[in-house]
């Protein structure tokens, strides 16, 4: 199977083209990539076919699915820090799916989040909701898949976490009892191998075997670089303040004001489709599963 993979260079897309590489027989691949130099130190030799393209210039996008059986859509900003949310998550998504109408592509696996709805008061999980509402509109046989938050070697969310740890006292937002469902990415790869393999259509929520909370997920954060914080439930509110000064005084601010209304909110898969749906028994996040924080300071 031909497959071309839109943010191929990123954390899930390295996963993603790992687990296909893997499989037998393998996949072809083609990495859509916004800089091919930067694809080159970042994805394995063996994919060779790398072609470069911005979701937010539809123009670049221009035959690049062409050949291709399936696109695997990933492309997505968690913040605006590095794009808007708008441009990226949604018309982003919009323009890759026209583009796979016309190149004739027979499947379509895209990466949205749970939550995520065109009604959301949550800018993140609003413009996730259009690009996912784009995709489920098209004419292409197509999987959604809604994961929970993301767990594994590369990711963003944990390690921003550590900031937090240099006050002796770490708040807890909204109480720290919001519950999310970790998923590791390299059991994320797997579903969407299987959702390229195999006959599945439709939309599925996924996480991890466990829920957490919030405050679980700091205390394995806490454990995985070996340090103990005394932590204290606050309101958002109280928070935004501080938060907005990240924002305005820091190139990349640890948390941002959206990000905070988001931690105070449950995150878990209604039901949970990884194993019943993809055949997948996702690895464990609580007591130890953030071990590769550790080493990844050890060797810092």
């Amino acid at each position: 199977m031909r497959v071309a993979i839109t943010g191929a260079t990123g954390f899930v897309g390295r996963h993603v083209v790992a687990a296909l590489e893997s499989d037998e027989p393998p996949f072809r691949i083609r990495a859509i990539v916004r800089d091919r130099s930067r694809a080159s130190s970042e994805l394995p030799p063996t994919v060779v076919d790398v072609r470069e393209a911005d979701v937010t210039r539809p123009e670049t996008l221009r035959g690049a699915f062409d050949g291709m059986d399936a696109v695997v859509h990933l492309v997505a900003v968690p913040t605006e820090r590095h794009g808007s949310f708008t441009r990226v998550n949604a018309e982003g998504t919009r323009a890759v799916v026209a583009e796979a109408e016309r190149a004739g592509v027979t499947r379509f696996v895209h990466l949205s989040a749970i939550g995520a709805s065109p009604d959301s008061p949550y800018p993140f999980l609003r413009t996730k909701g259009e690009g996912q509402a784009a995709v489920e509109a098209s004419r292409i046989p197509h999987v959604v898949l809604r994961p929970s938050i993301l767990f594994g070697p590369g990711d963003d969310f944990f390690p921003r976490l550590r900031f937090s740890l240099r006050f002796p006292v770490v708040p807890l937002p909204g109480g720290g009892n919001a519950r999310f469902q970790p998923l590791h990415v390299a059991d994320l790869a797997r579903a969407v191998r299987a959702a390229l393999r195999g006959p599945m259509t439709g939309t599925y929520e996924i996480g991890g075997p466990d829920p957490a909370t919030y405050r679980q997920m700091l205390e394995e954060t806490m454990r995985a670089y070996r340090k103990k914080r005394l932590t204290m439930p606050l309101p958002v509110p109280l928070m935004k303040p501080a938060a907005f000064l990240f924002e305005r005084t820091m190139a990349d601010p640890p948390v941002t004001v959206p990000q905070l209304d988001l931690l105070a909110v449950d995150n878990t898969p209604q039901p949970n489709a990884i194993d019943q749906v993809f055949g997948i028994h996702p690895r464990p996040f609580l007591g130890g599963g953030l071990s590769y924080l550790g080493q990844r300071s050890e060797g810092a």
